[in-house]
């Protein structure tokens, strides 16, 4: 589920946040360096994990410990790759668990486990951080109300090279899309708040329920529009392709689970939904999947356009470049499902 996009400057001035600790109250200003986790689940992912231990344990103005969680590799080389991995950085600073295959939320709530610092990133074995990653998103996930903090990723394949122009947050977008990454900055008070990850979603949409159950508590995320990790394409890359032939399915266990947040949004996002496919150049549908005239489409146009939910629709113009393409007939699904949450909740 590639989102397309240019190629955009290697560094341009972090984005300014209203209500967020100014540099002078963070390390750049003199204070004591930001205490974090770096959790890096792996499985057999091992000719990469060397790389991603470097990117953490080499963050600027931060003090950093690593945990790597070896998710029961059937390589033969990635359990030996991990522990010579963990001889980076100062003695004691880097620890690696091997355990039997749980999946991947649940490796990442093994590695959080035990975490004492403020925040906790979650690095996926084949990606890495910029140096500067947790300084630039630090100060942002202290914001009011705010869980956590994500930034533009750097996408790197064998041909091409692109940066995913995440949107900013944006709630009733979060009910359609999930918006960004797993790799960001988290305040670890919120993560065990809401009980980490959902391990039994194990086959992908893992850190979208995240997200979701942090904005069911009140808080929200907040970006920086720079690209401060790289994540990186190749042929292993799974993961993602078995959530995208699994959408149908995996959505509607994301409705379910999150009943209250659709509920408190209405029949606004079926209208973004249709918003999207719209701008997408595919059929605008209904719940039976039926599709509805070109021209009637163009009448409720305006109607939408003066509502809350869509007062910004040009907005979201930009938005839908960067945003996975989305697919007819997990569409269908997902308007007929989010129908059925918002009717039991009347």
């Amino acid at each position: 589920m590639t989102p397309m996009g240019a190629i955009a400057e290697r560094r341009r001035p972090l984005v300014e946040v209203p209500g967020v600790e100014p540099p002078g109250r963070g390390p750049e200003g003199g204070g004591p360096p930001y205490k974090v986790t770096v959790v890096i689940p792996c499985f057999n992912y091992g000719r990469f994990v060397g790389e991603a231990v470097r990117s953490a344990v080499g963050q600027e103005n931060a003090d950093v410990r690593v945990v790597v969680v070896d998710d029961g590799s059937t390589d033969g080389r990635t359990p030996r790759m991990c522990d010579r991995a963990a001889m980076q950085g100062r003695a004691g600073q880097v620890r690696v668990i091997h355990q039997a295959n749980a999946g991947l939320p649940a490796a990442r709530n093994r590695g959080a486990a035990g975490a004492t610092g403020e925040f906790l990133v979650f690095l996926d074995a084949d990606d890495f951080l910029e140096p500067d990653f947790v300084a630039k998103l630090a100060p942002a996930a202290r914001g009011q109300g705010v869980s956590h903090a994500y930034c533009q990723p750097r996408m790197v394949g064998p041909a091409e090279e692109l940066v995913w122009r995440v949107p900013a947050w944006d709630e009733e977008l979060l009910l359609v899309t999930n918006l960004h990454p797993v790799t960001g900055v988290v305040r670890r008070e919120c993560f065990e708040a809401v009980g980490g990850f959902s391990e039994d979603m194990r086959e992908g949409y893992e850190d979208w329920d995240l997200w979701l159950k942090l904005a069911g508590r009140g808080w929200r995320g907040e970006r920086v529009a720079e690209p401060l990790f790289v994540y990186r394409r190749h042929s292993e890359s799974t993961m993602i392709v078995r959530a995208v032939a699994r959408h149908e399915e995996l959505y509607r266990r994301i409705v379910g689970r999150h009943t209250g947040l659709f509920a408190r949004h209405g029949d606004s996002v079926i209208a973004r939904m249709n918003d999207m496919l719209r701008r997408e150049d595919m059929n605008w549908l209904d719940e039976s999947g039926v599709p509805i005239r070109l021209l009637a489409l163009e009448r409720q146009r305006d109607l939408y356009e003066g509502m809350t939910a869509v007062r910004a629709h040009r907005m979201v113009h930009g938005m839908v470049s960067a945003l996975p393409r989305p697919l007819a007939r997990g569409a269908r699904a997902a308007l007929g499902a989010v129908k059925r949450a918002l009717n039991a909740g009347r």
